[in-house]
């Protein structure tokens, strides 16, 4: 089959799937506001401003939490109806030459929900909320796109043998469960089949047609993949290039590189928008082709209103360039050149010294890094030790506890060559050159930890260079309530509220939900922001480039350099850089 023809259903329908995607998303946005602010007064009346991962017990031991609960459910249910069932209806009304209809498809999206009243469909339900998104397979919803195993989880799998074969082996037998299942949703959405049923016809239609379906996959996304790629050179790197070659002023050229930088954003953006239902429409394709005796082709469709390319074309053409000539006029307020985010070495010093000990905090000083974060344990007799482990076995070579052994035991231990430090020491090292952020760690973190912290520190005259962290939501608030001049800070994994309504002084979030919007709103609260655990090198400079305050890292010396170069850019570089983050 020509590749002309091939490509003429996405084409065709572009428009059609841009509007379906245009008005889906408006809705969501609706429904989400809408549920939002019931979440917000059923928190209210918790006395709550948020759930996070160091307080959603309450969830499952108070009427508000299991409201909350249903809420959840409703809004996965509100989400499936819209962005998954309504775009299977409309796709294929777009493919079988009927007029598309986009209320039908969404009041039938509506109507199939109770497809998914039945075990099959609750596995279903889980897939595409939660694995599809894990594995990066198949279908799922906005919601829930972007979820991901938190890195911090991945770095202990990653690192442990038994696991990550665990994990290897679990994501294989995904994968082949997803590819078996594939028209499941097919069958039940558009053939009217039960999950049951569509279930096993999906399984016959893959074991009659596996070969072809695996070469029409792999021809799609390399397709993709390639177009994906000549878009990008033609619409940025070449434009780029020639822009900063060409014998014009420096204000001509900037304007050529802001256009094409927001030429290229927009196709990226339009992209991902369309690759979810492009691929859909590609899995109904081969639906009705494994479905039928016959083979099944798309009827193309007369051109209708041609006079609409030139019309968004001068459009988009006009707005990018009043765009443009705004971004070149006020270069140093939209793309400024300082590098605000500071650099705190996780566990004393990151990858460039043992970890969690003295040694730690003085290469990190030595670096100019603007603080070390370490973990604190008890010991039997009341002490406290510097781990992070629930034992010593990983660092040390010792199964044993820390509140199993007394200071005089662990002070018998290395870590690579460096002893295993006290909270005293620790203070000592980071005196006058870092800020040092002590975490309350472990089974031993409590209240009598936080008060002992806190008596340590004043003792030593470190009050104003310490920040008292914690993932345990209740001791840190019980050092807030108790301890107002301590300064605290906040861990957290996962969070769905307003966190910046909690009443600590630094929230320290995982990756995922340090969004750019949850940054703005901690700020507004008077709040700072510091992101965990930051190590790959895009994430670093996209947090670099960000408005945080500071990230957590193992990898100190890449990160400094980092922002040493990215402080040393010129301005086109600044505005390449913003707009592709």
């Amino acid at each position: 089959m020509k590749l002309k023809t091939r490509l003429l259903p996405f084409i065709q329908n572009t428009p059609g799937l841009l509007l379906l995607n245009l008005i889906s998303s408006l809705i969501l946005l609706l429904i989400n506001q809408l549920l939002h602010g019931l979440s917000e007064v059923l928190l209210g009346l918790s006395g709550r401003v948020t759930i996070s991962s160091g307080d959603f017990t309450f969830l499952f031991t108070s009427w508000q939490g299991w409201l909350l609960i249903i809420l959840g459910l409703a809004t996965v249910l509100l989400y499936i109806a819209i962005d998954v069932n309504a775009q299977f209806i409309y796709c294929e009304q777009l493919l079988s030459g009927e007029k598309p209809s986009l209320l039908r498809s969404f009041a039938q999206g509506f109507l199939s929900l109770k497809k998914y009243l039945d075990p099959r469909g609750l596995i279903v339900i889980l897939y595409l909320t939660l694995l599809s998104p894990i594995i990066g397979l198949g279908f799922s919803v906005s919601l829930t796109r972007s979820f991901y195993i938190p890195k911090f989880i991945n770095a202990v799998i990653e690192k442990n043998p038994l696991y990550f074969t665990g994990l290897i082996v679990l994501t294989l037998a995904l994968l082949t469960f997803a590819v078996i299942h594939c028209f499941i949703l097919h069958g039940a959405l558009l053939s009217g089949q039960s999950m049951k049923e569509s279930g096993t016809a999906s399984r016959k239609l893959l074991r009659r047609n596996w070969k072809n379906f695996l070469w029409e996959m792999f021809r799609y996304f390399l397709t993709t993949a390639v177009i994906s790629f000549v878009g990008m050179l033609t619409l940025f790197a070449i434009p780029i290039l020639v822009a900063e070659l060409l014998p014009v002023s420096k204000n001509v050229s900037l304007f050529i590189i802001m256009w094409f930088s927001l030429l290229s954003a927009l196709f990226v953006i339009l992209m991902y928008l369309l690759c979810p239902s492009y691929l859909l429409m590609k899995t109904i394709l081969l639906y009705k082709k494994y479905s039928t005796d016959e083979e099944w082709t798309y009827t193309a469709k007369a051109p209708r209103r041609r006079f609409m390319i030139p019309v968004v074309s001068g459009v988009l053409v006009l707005a990018l360039s009043v765009f443009s000539l705004l971004g070149v006029a006020y270069a140093d307020d939209v793309f400024p050149s300082e590098i605000t985010p500071q650099i705190v070495a996780h566990r004393a010093g990151g990858k460039e010294a043992p970890e969690n000990t003295a040694k730690g905090l003085e290469v990190s000083a030595s670096l100019k890094a603007a603080g070390g974060e370490i973990d604190i344990q008890r010991t039997s007799d009341g002490k406290y030790v510097v781990n992070h482990d629930d034992t010593f076995q990983r660092v040390a070579g010792d199964p044993r506890k820390s509140y199993e052994m007394t200071l005089e035991q662990v002070k018998q231990l290395r870590v690579d060559g460096e002893p295993v430090s006290t909270l005293e020491k620790m203070l000592e090292a980071s005196r006058d050159k870092l800020i040092l952020f002590v975490e309350l760690k472990g089974e031993t973190a409590d209240r009598q930890m936080a008060d002992d912290a806190v008596r340590i520190i004043k003792e030593m005259n470190m009050a104003d260079q310490t920040v008292i962290i914690s993932l345990k939501y209740d001791v840190l608030a019980y050092v807030e309530e108790k301890y107002p001049e301590m300064e605290t800070g906040y861990l957290a994994f996962f969070s769905f509220g307003n966190i910046e309504n909690t009443p600590f002084d630094y929230l320290a979030l995982e990756e995922e939900i340090a969004t750019p919007g949850t940054i703005d709103a901690i700020h507004d609260k008077g709040k700072k922001i510091m992101v965990w655990t930051v190590n790959n090198e895009d994430d670093i400079e996209s947090f670099l480039l960000s408005d945080a305050d500071m990230i957590i890292t193992d990898e100190v010396k890449m990160s400094l350099a980092m922002k040493e170069r990215l402080q040393n850019r010129d301005t086109a570089e600044r505005i390449i850089d913003m707009i592709v983050q």
